[in-house]
């Protein structure tokens, strides 16, 4: 019977000094088992984090603009300008009788020969009834050249490599839609597929 008491007392005696500990030393046990826990997912995170590969820095350089200005040789020696590029201001067409923008320039000299401006290749050779006989020629930086109203196209073929200055042909009346205008060449420059005014690239006669 003395046996039995001694555990019992001793049992819950116990409990109480576990319950007196706790509530002593309680808060600074859970404080440190948060401690602890922040530790080690800290130190995993850090272990994590060195297995994560780093993209190396990108070394490639960008490829340098060209800033050198584009010379254009005249198409045409001594040329004069019949008319003026315009994709705004209409112009009087004598041989339709018709005003109309403008996508070019009409030039004009004494010396028919016609010369691609700048190194490039033949892209097109054609004939139409309103433009006459076109060459189309294409270069460095998005630019196209494009000589109508040519005699024939004797002077290149399709698929051909020009030089700057070389001649391609020569100036006439094929273009229907601009005979009255007499023996010319109808002259267009494209940048990215856009007309523009070929005034930009070359100084005339009569500017």
């Amino acid at each position: 019977m003395f046996k039995g008491f001694n555990f019992v007392n001793n049992h819950f005696g116990g409990k109480r000094k576990m319950k007196n500990f706790m509530k002593k030393y309680g808060y600074y046990l859970m404080a440190f088992v948060l401690i602890l826990i922040v530790g080690l997912s800290v130190g995993l995170g850090g272990e994590k984090q060195k297995d994560v590969p780093t993209t190396p820095a990108d070394n490639s350089q960008t490829e340098p603009v060209n800033t050198t200005p584009i010379e254009m040789v005249s198409p045409l020696n001594n040329a004069e300008v019949l008319k003026w590029f315009s994709d705004t201001e209409l112009f009087y067409n004598s041989t339709l009788k018709q005003w109309e923008s403008h996508k070019g320039v009409d030039l004009v000299s004494e010396n028919t020969d016609v010369y691609s401006v700048l190194d490039g290749v033949v892209t097109d050779c054609t004939y139409s009834y309103a433009d006459g006989y076109c060459v189309t020629i294409r270069h460095d930086d998005g630019l196209v050249t494009k000589y109508c109203s040519l005699a024939n196209l004797d002077g290149v073929t399709k698929g051909s490599s020009v030089s700057r200055g070389q001649k391609i042909g020569e100036t006439s009346t094929s273009a229907s839609n601009e005979s009255a205008e007499g023996g010319h060449l109808h002259f267009v420059v494209l940048l990215n597929g856009s007309p523009v005014d070929p005034s930009n690239y070359l100084s005339f006669e009569n500017k």
